[in-house]
């Protein structure tokens, strides 16, 4: 295979090297910072051969690290950046450990996966703020006598920390450190946090019963995860004070089993220039701002309008803050531009990421132009590309057209896949796909929902679902929130001149899947005929030599299920898809898995 298997987070890696952006450099620290912590807690439990002092030596060396660009950052430092610490490599036996310890499946899972965190994804906030939070508290709260305890929680509170530290040590210098431990999931309770022995025991064996701790966290929600860090570090501790928590801009303190707030202010930098999510509500000033970028000739700003795609509120507005948790978050926030005089859009805007995250995705998704409309910028996060009207969903194309149609489809998609193996693959994949102890039960709830039973095999959908993909290609992927047909379309010219598009390439919400999987997906979406379906697994294999048509077609009853889970998830949230359409997709999904399984011994 012409692969290489961490080649996203060694993307990752160059990208940081060849920025100029201290920032990205900051951030970049503090997800190795997190590498770390995880390699170091999987070694001291026993599944990870490295050696756990060589590794602790290396994790403290790089907190020093976090903690010294935090302050560059503060300060304004203009020295140059020294040099990008290499990504370390790791390779550890999923299966074995999930039969050994199951409640690190979860951590394999997140170790595999480059995840936006909130601050940069959909609770934003300007991270020096957290610098400024740690001041304020050193100056109305504090107890001057030692300094605190800092432990901030993987993922977000690891980027919080080195902040904290790096003010903290305006008053006690060196001693000022911080720790980061890892919540992860009960096997038994998903919904639940849980902290494994061995990583508690890496914090400090003893401290005095009345130092403070200050938890390092995203925005509580529940505020399960840190009531249960609390506790448990009450216990370990015999603690006479209360602990504290800080997310962005926000300062709480748990007093008898739940959180206090004590401060709430908005976590953005008010000397920065306006972004345009700060914008958003005012059609007048985005228009304005974006004008310059969209290469529309003769169009004066009073000439377009935005049209969002639901309401969204000024993000500074007082009467907001009573949302418990407020949430900057334009994730929920795509638009599009239209002239006023015809009602047409001309571009369309879609907010990726912002700092480190945003921008690596955007550099990312540069790879994937020729299945993308026409970009005319990426600013603030958002990606503002030209409205493509009068496309057409690829599986009326499949379903409608002539072969030669259909096969110069495949060819051209074909590629979409060859960039995500060279550009997005990842290290290893789950044992078995994450719906796998589930795929009954959401199964049962759509036949609940549509009010019929639907046509499938159990036996095929439970060898399916519970295939080891261990040879498998995996990358890290948009699939498991941009599954669906309408993300697949074309355009055919008079001239019989085709175009093919992916849309929601972006991974910032994403996850991990295996190429068989992926290519599963879009085949029973665009609802494929048998000799496409053979030749697009061929072409694809020219980049996955392990790939096979058989393999594909094994995991059909996973892109089913996958399509049931999603479906499922719209029908609650907020898009509300009618009832009479969820029927009509998933009947014809597994009427279309049935009519091809007696089909696929030919396929292969």
């Amino acid at each position: 295979m012409k692969d290489n298997p961490i080649s996203l987070f060694h993307e990752l890696e160059s990208y940081v090297r060849g920025s100029k952006d201290r920032l990205h450099h900051y951030m970049y620290a503090c997800i190795l910072e997190q590498r770390l912590a995880d390699l170091l807690l999987l070694s001291r439990c026993g599944v990870h051969p490295e050696d756990s002092d060589r590794l602790a030596v290396r994790l403290a060396s790089q907190r020093s690290l976090c903690v010294q660009a935090a302050s560059d950052i503060a300060e304004g430092t203009q020295e140059a950046w020294g040099s990008t610490p290499a990504w370390p490599d790791y390779k550890v036996a999923k299966s074995s450990v999930t039969q050994k310890r199951p409640e690190l499946f979860s951590l394999i899972r997140v170790m595999q996966e480059l995840r936006t965190p909130e601050c940069s994804g959909y609770d934003l906030c300007d991270l020096e703020v957290c610098r400024e939070d740690a001041l304020h508290w050193l100056r109305d709260h504090a107890d001057p006598s030692s300094p605190p305890v800092l432990i901030g929680v993987r993922t977000g509170g690891a980027f919080y920390a080195p902040l904290w530290a790096s003010a903290l040590r305006q008053r006690w210098g060196s001693d000022a450190h911080y720790h980061t431990v890892r919540a992860l999931r009960k096997p038994s309770d998903p919904g639940a946090s849980l902290y494994l022995p061995e990583e508690l025991s890496m914090l400090p064996d003893a401290i005095d019963p009345d130092t403070d701790i200050v938890i390092l966290e995203d925005q509580p929600h529940t505020g399960g995860t840190v009531l249960e860090l609390a506790g448990r570090l009450s216990v370990k501790y015999r603690l006479n004070k209360s602990v504290w928590v800080s997310s962005p801009g926000r300062l709480f303190k748990i007093e008898n089993g739940r959180l206090v707030k004590r401060s709430d202010r908005i976590p953005l930098n008010a000397a920065k220039k306006k972004r345009i999510w700060q914008m958003l509500g005012s059609s007048e000033e985005v228009v304005e701002f974006l004008l310059p970028k969209l290469g529309i000739s003769d169009a004066r700003p009073a000439d377009l309008e935005t049209v969002p795609s639901k309401s969204v509120p000024h993000w500074n507005d007082p009467m907001y803050r009573h949302d418990a948790p407020f949430r900057i978050n334009p994730k929920k926030t795509p638009f599009f531009i239209r002239q006023k005089s015809t009602n047409e859009p001309v571009a369309f805007a879609k907010f990726i990421g912002k700092d480190l995250f945003g921008d690596f995705q955007f550099h990312q998704l540069k790879k994937f132009e020729q299945y993308l409309p026409d970009v005319l910028a990426y600013e603030d996060g958002y990606v503002v590309t030209k409205y493509e009207p009068e496309l057409r969903e690829m599986r009326d194309l499949f379903v409608n057209m002539p072969s030669a149609v259909t096969n110069e489809i495949c060819q051209n998609m074909s590629g979409y896949w060859k960039t995500l193996l060279a550009s997005c693959q990842v290290s290893g994949g789950h044992p078995v796909h994450p719906l796998a102890d589930h795929w009954q039960a959401y199964l049962g709830e759509m036949e609940d929902f549509i009010g019929r039973k639907l046509p499938s095999d159990p036996d095929w959908f439970e060898q399916s679902l519970h295939t080891e993909w261990t040879s498998s290609a995996h990358v890290y992927t948009s699939l498991p929130y941009a599954n669906q047909y309408g993300h697949w379309r074309a355009r055919l010219s008079a001239g019989q001149r085709l175009k093919t598009y992916r849309f929601h390439v972006d991974s910032t919400w994403g996850g991990t899947s295996s190429i068989e999987v992926e290519l599963a997906s879009f085949l029973l979406e665009n609802r494929v005929r048998p000799d496409d379906f053979r030749l697009l697994v061929n072409q694809v294999q020219k980049e996955a030599e392990s790939l096979t048509v058989e393999a594909v077609a094994d995991a059909l009853p996973i892109a089913c299920i996958l399509q049931v889970a999603n479906l499922l998830k719209q029908a609650k949230g907020e898009s509300r898809l009618s009832k009479e359409l969820i029927l009509s997709e998933t009947m014809q999904s597994f009427e279309y898995l049935q009519a091809m399984k007696p089909k696929l011994s030919d396929v292969r």
